[in-house]
């Protein structure tokens, strides 16, 4: 296979991985997990039996064996989680990201860097454009909004930030192609996409999502050696980009909850229109800026004297931004109030972008910051961010995850823990710094570096999709960083890798087979299929041996078929499967009577003493 072939095969395997796993609701929902894992493993363990594995470099092997590390720590975490089934559940996750890091170390090779790069760039453009059309087209595509925000582009994600994330990942690395490419043709397709990315990533009406892209940009700049030729090339396509949100931000039907639909029609219209032009001036802007940017020759020590311009205004510019706002000390007491206050809320979606609200952040990082204090070391076990969260809440939001990935980690796992996964997603930008001078290496690190700062304050973690994104831009340095030359695994080294690749294959096969099956269950009963729900339970349970899930199907199933007895075992073996989970508790005061209701209500107000109005709790004294 020649390096050409190769490159545009890695590329499409990449494009293809990345569009089904956000088409997936964004791989957040454990059903997509094993098939997304086995689309990593299933090459890497190929590779391995036909010896086509090569020793990878030093960045790549220390990358993979920390995040095996990391999914070990995990697992071990059971042994004293307040939750076992939910630590098992977060492994099942981390298997798609160990499976990343293998195939990047043992089937991608450091030619594969500008690949991989494009993959990304075309899955993340996909993805928006289709996420884009849901808005402008809603009456060609069938769509639905957040119930509980709604009117926040997420499709097909399911969550807007994340859905924001993404596309100013794609922005990034889309400029990198623009300001890069050795051939006219990358840049110009990229730069068609530009426009499409930024209007996907205002209609998401995500500030996070424009916090993460404008720091992801600070840190592409400041790494990219060629950065005279980065910012020429930003300077060029920006209008074209800028006009495109400046439009969209004045479409009234488009930026407003609840309007009517014939006028959001109207105004997508026209919006595809020029969003059509905005894109065709993008792509001819950077076709000229290609075309400039190869006759023109800069001296270096005009690129030196540039670089101490740029580095002065960066230094000035943070110097005044503090001065202005009295000190660093009132400016920290003044962004710290301003997160703590209330959510902006109205119909206009325009005015939420300048808040700067925590919308209950500080409450759920507190929490997290109160369970590592209890239990520094060990944390309380992956997956038990929820449970404490139920139980020491103070407000009545409702989250799974920790609004920050590692305040979640800290309490879950403790400062190993946190250490491990750090370690780990470091590696990547020191492969950046050695490898700076690679082509898309400061756009891969910039799209990385966006989603590095927005997980500090969102649960990306959870929305697998999303980190595989980010986890295969960083990729990019990864490999770009490797100077060995290809050298076959030795023997022994080879059988270890296959083993492990192997026992990870089969673990993701049974999350696949066993949580579809848990999946089919939950939809038999929204169609009150009750026999085929609990025929699918069955074999949930027989697969998802730790988990207490399938159990609440198999009764829910039971209650539906009027089969009480039946119904009062499964959530007997769900709280005995997960003794610290509230609505199994829940359940099972449902279905009990006499003492057993009682003392069932009285552990789910201990587990969950803020939830008012339980089902069935007025008649939980009654036999």
């Amino acid at each position: 296979m020649t390096r050409t072939m190769r490159t545009f095969v890695v590329a499409a395997a990449t494009a293809a991985i990345v569009t089904a796993a956000n088409a997936s609701e964004g791989a957040y929902f454990s059903q997509s997990w094993g098939w997304v894992a086995l689309a990593f493993l299933i090459p890497t363990t190929l590779a391995l039996i036909l010896e086509r594995a090569t020793i990878p470099g030093r960045h790549r092997a220390v990358f993979a064996l920390l995040m095996l590390l990391f999914a070990a720590w995990i697992a071990l975490s059971a042994l004293w989680s307040v939750s076992p089934a939910g630590s098992i559940r977060e492994l099942e996750r981390m298997l798609v990201y160990a499976a990343v890091a293998l195939a990047l170390a043992f089937v991608l090779r450091r030619g594969d860097a500008v690949g991989v790069a494009a993959g990304v760039t075309v899955g993340i453009a996909l993805v928006s454009t289709y996420g884009l059309a849901t808005r402008l087209v809603p009456d060609r595509l069938d769509t639905r909004d957040d119930p509980t925000l709604p009117y926040r582009l997420s499709e097909p994600l399911g969550y807007w930030n994340a859905l924001g994330l993404l596309a100013a990942m794609g922005l990034l690395v889309a400029l990198g192609f623009v300001a890069h490419s050795r051939r006219a043709w990358p840049g110009v397709a990229a730069a068609l996409a530009l426009p499409v990315l930024a209007a996907t990533l205002y209609f998401t009406f995500s500030r996070g999502a424009w916090a993460a892209l404008f720091f992801g940009l600070g840190g592409m700049i400041a790494l990219d050696p060629r950065r005279l030729r980065l910012l020429w090339a930003a300077i060029v396509v920006t209008p074209a980009t800028v006009a495109c949100v400046a439009y969209a931000s004045c479409q009234s039907a488009l930026t407003t909850e609840d309007a009517p639909t014939a006028d959001a029609v109207a105004e997508g219209r026209r919006m595809v229109l020029v969003l059509v032009v905005l894109a065709l001036c993008s792509g001819l802007l950077a076709g000229s800026a290609f075309a400039i940017a190869r006759r023109v020759a800069i001296p270096r020590g005009a690129v030196r004297a540039a670089n101490v311009v740029l580095a002065s205004l960066a230094v000035i510019a943070a110097g005044l931004v503090v001065a202005a706002a009295g000190g660093p000390y009132n400016a920290a007491s003044e962004l710290k109030a301003r997160f703590d206050a209330e959510p902006v809320t109205g119909v206009d979606l325009n005015a939420r972008l300048f808040s700067a609200s925590g919308n209950g952040r500080g409450e759920s990082i507190r929490v997290a910051w109160e369970a590592f204090r209890d239990r520094p070391a060990l944390g309380h076990g992956a997956g038990s961010y929820e449970y404490i969260w139920y139980e020491r809440r103070e407000t009545q939001l409702v989250i799974r995850d920790a609004h920050s990935l590692y305040a979640e980690v800290l309490s879950e796992l403790g400062a190993v823990g946190l250490a491990f996964l750090c370690a780990a997603l470091l590696i990547p930008l020191v492969a950046a710094f050695h490898a700076r001078r690679s082509r898309f290496v400061a756009a891969g690190a910039g799209a990385y570096l966006a989603w590095l700062a927005a997980s500090a304050l969102d649960w990306h973690w959870e929305t697998v999709s999303v980190t595989l994104a980010a986890l295969l831009a960083a990729g990019v340095a990864l490999l770009a960083a490797d100077r060995r030359r290809p050298t076959p695994l030795t023997t022994r080294t080879r059988v270890v890798v296959l083993a492990g690749s192997i026992v990870l294959t089969v673990l993701s096969l049974v999350s696949l087979v066993g949580n579809q099956a848990l999946f089919a269950g939950r939809e038999a009963l929204a169609r009150k299929e009750w026999a085929s729900a609990a025929e699918h339970a069955r074999r949930a349970q027989a697969l998802l041996i730790w988990s207490y899930e399938p159990e609440l199907v198999l009764g829910d199933a039971a209650a539906g078929l009027g089969e009480r007895e039946i119904a009062l075992d499964a959530y007997r073996d769900a709280v005995k499967t997960d003794p610290r989970n509230w609505v199994a508790w829940l359940r099972l005061a449902q279905v009990a009577r006499g003492a057993e209701r009682v003392a069932a209500y009285a552990r789910v107000h201990e587990l969950n003493p803020l939830e008012e109005n339980l089902p069935g709790e007025s008649a939980r004294n009654s036999g």
